[in-house]
């Protein structure tokens, strides 16, 4: 189905008193599958700008991923899964508080070029949330130094007017930042600070008015922050905390451990399906994959999910 824009009761799907409640799945449903919808048309010919990146989208039924309310739908862009799996043993360093522990969704964990409907608007734009702690170190570290903060500043000032940047809740117009302001924003990327974000937002009744041609609204916002996306999130190519050493490392450490079982060796396996299983080596190849006869079966695992048993 094509897009045809928005009405008031997607909108309204939104309001406080919904977020709980199951009774208003079916109406999520349906404003997800049009968001989505809007998403895909605003994408047309971005192609090049969206490239390597995979989309998503945010849960529409209350859970623990949400905490149990559902205030916005989200369409976004972020990192693909072999990336995601590189980074995941820096994001298991999360901070288990009360603030925290739940917050499992991939766009709390990485940075995002989303689309997000709520009550009030539309936003497209640049999200890294707390949980992103990856991004939100490559980006703080890359403004610790005084060129970056130049760059990023005259770039800030070439955005179309409505642009706005900064900590949720503290955000300025673009075309308003100086140093000393980008200067504060990084001091502001700690793992317990606000969101991080750059983007634009379309008011619900701006947004109605336009109809199907929101989707061409939305395409330029997303065209014209993909770069930023780009320039902000951590990449092999964009490593300003040494993330690939460490990576590398850590490969090295897990090799070396799988190489340390020999075939008859008594392992008990730790982590995935097998987990909590005895068994005995019988052989290692050199990607550190042990396979272990668990019973009658052979099963392949990594060598760090295994203990001597």
């Amino acid at each position: 189905m094509s897009f045809g824009g928005l009405a008031v009761e997607t909108f309204a799907t939104y309001t406080s008193d919904k977020w709980s409640s199951m009774v208003h799945n079916l109406a999520r449903m349906k404003a997800k599958e049009t968001l989505l919808q809007l998403s895909e048309r605003a994408a047309t010919g971005i192609g090049e700008e969206l490239a390597g990146l995979v989309r998503a989208s945010s849960d529409e039924i209350p859970n623990v991923s949400n905490h149990k309310r559902v205030d916005s739908q989200w369409v976004y862009w972020f990192r693909n899964q072999e990336e995601r799996d590189t980074l995941a043993s820096f994001l298991k360093a999360t901070p288990l508080d009360q603030a925290t522990i739940f917050n499992i969704a991939p766009q709390d964990k990485h940075a995002t070029l989303a689309v997000i409907l709520r009550e009030p608007e539309i936003w497209i734009g640049l999200r890294i949330a707390p949980g992103a702690l990856v991004d939100r170190r490559n980006l703080g570290s890359k403004l610790s130094k005084s060129w970056e903060r130049e760059a990023l500043r005259d770039r800030l000032r070439e955005l179309p007017e409505g642009a706005q940047v900064g900590s949720e809740g503290a955000t300025v117009p673009t075309a308003e930042v100086t140093l000393d302001t980008l200067a504060e924003m990084t001091e502001r990327l700690g793992d317990k600070e606000p969101t991080w974000l750059l983007g634009h937002a379309v008011a619900s009744a701006d947004a109605i008015e336009l109809g199907p041609d929101l989707a061409d609204h939305v395409g330029r916002w997303l065209g014209v922050l993909a770069p930023f996306y780009r320039w902000a999130a951590w990449t092999r190519s964009n490593d300003h905390i040494e993330a690939t050493k460490q990576i590398q490392e850590e490969k090295a450490a897990k090799r070396r451990q799988a190489t340390s079982y020999q075939s008859g060796d008594k392992v008990r396996i730790v982590a995935g399906l097998f987990s909590g299983k005895l068994g005995v080596v019988e052989n290692v190849d050199t990607k550190a994959q042990v396979k272990v006869r668990v019973g009658k079966m052979s099963v392949v695992v990594s060598g760090h999910d295994l203990v001597p048993g």
